[in-house]
C-alpha cells in the first residue's frame, strides 16, 4: 500500500454509506468520482463491448430511461435473449412509447435490428418497449452509439415490469453499486486498499488514480486483466473519452490500459473492430493515433493475439484483404455477377479503387471491399424506392443484405464464405450524379466521370471501374490521393 492511501486508511471515518441500483447516492456526488472515474457509465455498442442486463421472466415491458438528466436518449437498439439464444419477437406484438420522438433519417427499422432508440434533448427522457402477451427472456442486451456520442448513455437506467407488475430498477449505469463494484474490483486486481474516502476529494481521488493506473498497466505487461465483458466495462470507466482538465494528452499509463482494453475486445470477439471511436476525442492527431496502434499491438503480444492495423473503420487484422487476396477478388467476382443478374453493373469505388489504381493491389490499411453500383434516382427517396426491390431479388438467390446505417449503402454478404462487399449506390440524374463522399454525405459529381464503367485488371482479375478513375479519385481524396496516408478521411477530425 502507498503512503497515501496508509494515511488515509489511518484517518478513515463514518463509511459512506452505498445507496441500493437506480439511485445516485453520496458515492455518485463525491467531489473525487468524476477523478477517479471520468467514463463512469460506460458502456459500448459492439459485440465484443455491450451492457448486459438480467432479467426475471416474463417480461411484460422493458423501460430505458436518464433520470434526472437533460440529455438525449440515443441507443443503436438492444437484442432479447433467453439461455443466451436471441429470441425473435413478433413486432406486431410489442408497443414502443417514449417520451419524445428523436430525428431519425433514411430507412426506419426496429431497435430490435439496431434501428436506433432516440429521443429529443429533454429532462429525463425515457424509452419503454411492452410486451403482449409477455416475453420469456432472461438477457437484456443494450448497445451504444458506436461514437463519441456515447457519453449520452452515461446515465442509463433499465426497469422492467412482471405482468400486472409495477417497474422495478434492474440497473444504472453510474449508481452507488457501480461504483462500488468498480473499487472492488481494483482492489483485487492492484490489492491496493481504496476505501471510499478517496471519493471525498479530487486530490485524494487524483492521487489514487495514479496509483491504479500505475498498478494496472504493470499488470496488463504481463497478464490480461479483463476476463469478462462486465469487468472489461468497468476498467474502461478509470479512462477519459474527452480530455480532462489541464491534460492535453493521455498519460503512458492511460495509453497502456487503453490498449490492452482494445486488445482484450479482439481477444473476446476476433473480427471485432473494436470500441476505439467511443475514443475519438482523446484520439484527435495522427500521432496519437499510431501511439494507440502501438499499444493494441503492445497488449496483443502480452495476449497472444494476431497484430492488427487502425483503420477508419477500427483494428483490423495486417494487410488482412492483401492475405487473402485471392478470397476477396473470387467474392468481387460473384457480387458483380450477382448485381449484374440484377440489371446493376458494380465498379469499384473507394478504398478498393485506390489500392487498385495507386497500388496495384488492395491498400494496407483498408478492411472492407467497396463497390458502386449506378441507380437512376434523383432523390434520396427515389434511390430508396429502387434498393427496395433489389434487395429481394439479391435474398432470392441466397445472398444476405443488411442495412449498416442509415445511408443509402448496405452489405452485401455471400452465402458460401459469409464475406461481404460494401455496396453504394450512384444516383444518376443526366448529366449529372450523386454519391456518398466527404463524411458520407450525398454530394454530385459529373456522370461522364463514372459512367459508362470501363474494364480494369486488378491482379490478374477482369473488374469494372468507373470511366475516368483518376478523376474518381481526385474528387473524393482530392489532388493528393496518390500520395499514401494511412489517416487520410479519418471518420473524425484530427488537428493535424
Amino acid at each position: 500500500m502507498s503512503p497515501f492511501l496508509r494515511r488515509l486508511m489511518g484517518r478513515r471515518a463514518g463509511r459512506i454509506t452505498v445507496e441500493p441500483i437506480g439511485q445516485t447516492g453520496p458515492l455518485r456526488s463525491q467531489k473525487g468520482t468524476a477523478t477517479l472515474l471520468p467514463s463512469l457509465g460506460y458502456f459500448g455498442g459492439i459485440a465484443a463491448n455491450h451492457l448486459c442486463v438480467s432479467v426475471p421472466s416474463p417480461v411484460a415491458e422493458i423501460r430505458l430511461s436518464l433520470p434526472g438528466t437533460a440529455e438525449q436518449l440515443d441507443l443503436r437498439g438492444l437484442e432479447l435473449l433467453r439461455e443466451r439464444r436471441l429470441v425473435r419477437v413478433d413486432e406486431g406484438r410489442t408497443r414502443i412509447s417514449q417520451s419524445s420522438g428523436g430525428r431519425s433519417h433514411g430507412v426506419q427499422r426496429s431497435p430490435l435490428a439496431f434501428g436506433g432508440i432516440r429521443t429529443e434533448r429533454e429532462s429525463s427522457p425515457w424509452w419503454a418497449m411492452a410486451f403482449d402477451p409477455p416475453i420469456d427472456i432472461d438477457e437484456v442486451r443494450l448497445y451504444n452509439r458506436l461514437d463519441g456520442w456515447g457519453v449520452r448513455a452515461d446515465h442509463l437506467a433499465v426497469a422492467f415490469s412482471e405482468p400486472g407488475g409495477e417497474l422495478q430498477d434492474l440497473v444504472s449505469v453510474d449508481s452507488d453499486l457501480i461504483i462500488d463494484s468498480t473499487l472492488a474490483l481494483l482492489r483485487r486486481l492492484t490489492g491496493l486498499d481504496l476505501p471510499v474516502e478517496i471519493l471525498a476529494t479530487k486530490g485524494s481521488a487524483d492521487q489514487a488514480r495514479r496509483e491504479v493506473l500505475g498498478s494496472l498497466a504493470g499488470l496488463a505487461s504481463r497478464a490480461r486483466l479483463a476476463k469478462s465483458r462486465e469487468e472489461q466495462r468497468l476498467l474502461a470507466s478509470l479512462l477519459p473519452r474527452r480530455p480532462m482538465a489541464g491534460q492535453k494528452n493521455l498519460t503512458d499509463d492511460e495509453w497502456a490500459l487503453l490498449g490492452h482494453l482494445l486488445a482484450c475486445e479482439r481477444l473476446r470477439v476476433p473480427s471485432s473492430k473494436t470500441s476505439v471511436v467511443s475514443f475519438h476525442r482523446v484520439l484527435d492527431t495522427r500521432d496519437k493515433l499510431s501511439r494507440l496502434e502501438t499499444e493494441v499491438n503492445r497488449a496483443a503480444t502480452v495476449l497472444r493475439c494476431e497484430p492488427v492495423l487502425l483503420t477508419r473503420h477500427g483494428f483490423s487484422e495486417v494487410s488482412a484483404l492483401r492475405r487473402r487476396s485471392g478470397e476477396f477478388l473470387d467474392l468481387i467476382e460473384r457480387a458483380g455477377n450477382v448485381l449484374a443478374e440484377c440489371g446493376y453493373p458494380a465498379m469499384l469505388a473507394y478504398g478498393t479503387l485506390l489500392g487498385a489504381v495507386r497500388e496495384g493491389d488492395f491498400l494496407a490499411h483498408d478492411d472492407d471491399v467497396d463497390m458502386l453500383i449506378p441507380i437512376p434516382a434523383a432523390t434520396r427517396d427515389d434511390v430508396e424506392k429502387a434498393l427496395a426491390p433489389l434487395a429481394d431479388q439479391l435474398r432470392a438467390r441466397g445472398w444476405r443484405v443488411s442495412r449498416p446505417n442509415s445511408y443509402t449503402n448496405f452489405h452485401l454478404t455471400d452465402p458460401g464464405t459469409r464475406l461481404h462487399v460494401d455496396v453504394f449506390p450512384l444516383l444518376v440524374d443526366g448529366s449529372s450524379a450523386s454519391l456518398h463522399m466527404e463524411e458520407m454525405r450525398l454530394r454530385p459529381i459529373p456522370t461522364r466521370i463514372v459512367l459508362p464503367p470501363k474494364p480494369f485488371t486488378f491482379l490478374g482479375r477482369d473488374v469494372l471501374v468507373p470511366a475516368d478513375p483518376e478523376a474518381f479519385l481526385e474528387e473524393r481524396y482530392g489532388a493528393g490521393w496518390s500520395t499514401p496516408d494511412p489517416f487520410y478521411d479519418w471518420p473524425w477530425k484530427l488537428q493535424d
